[in-house]
């Protein structure tokens, strides 16, 4: 497995996680999450939709201390951004409860289908400036994925 394949798994994932939860977009709909891979599209026209509500699984860094019997370490951010128009301004908890359930995913289970190990470590960070009405957070998220072995004679 790759990084970008583990990227791709974690879209497919994240989706399915959040497939019964609906966010408001600016048109006043309630659909679920978009989640994109690395970064939001990039729009061709003004015409086409908002991307909030949003997942972005971002590829951040990556480790292997080459080691016989070392992990290619994967770290990655997830960032979560809604619109909430509400004037109590408590989109927050929305952006907080997205992280909750990511955090309770992996700790739950670290097993990502057989291809990757979640591996424990978990950090996260809401705004801190206004930009209401949208809301934004996210978290750091590190996976074990197989590591490439050297097969010649001297390994």
């Amino acid at each position: 497995m790759t990084p970008l394949e583990l990227q791709d798994l974690l879209v497919e994932e994240f989706k399915e996680l959040f497939k019964d939860y609906a966010y408001k977009t600016p048109a006043g709909d309630r659909i679920p999450l978009n989640v994109f891979p690395q970064h939001i599209p990039i729009n061709e026209t003004d015409e086409e939709e908002d991307p909030v509500p949003y997942l972005i699984v971002r590829l951040s860094t990556g480790d292997d201390d080459g080691t016989r019997d070392s992990n290619n370490k994967v770290n990655l951010v997830i960032i979560a951004g809604i619109f909430d128009d509400d004037l109590k301004a408590q989109g927050h908890r929305d952006i907080l409860n997205i992280i909750q359930k990511i955090y309770e995913r992996f700790h739950e289970n670290p097993n990502l289908k057989n291809k990757a190990a979640y591996t424990g470590e978990f950090h996260w960070a809401a705004q801190e400036d206004n930009y209401y009405p949208f809301y934004f957070g996210a978290c750091s998220i590190s996976f074990y994925i197989a590591a490439i072995r050297r097969e010649d004679e001297y390994a």
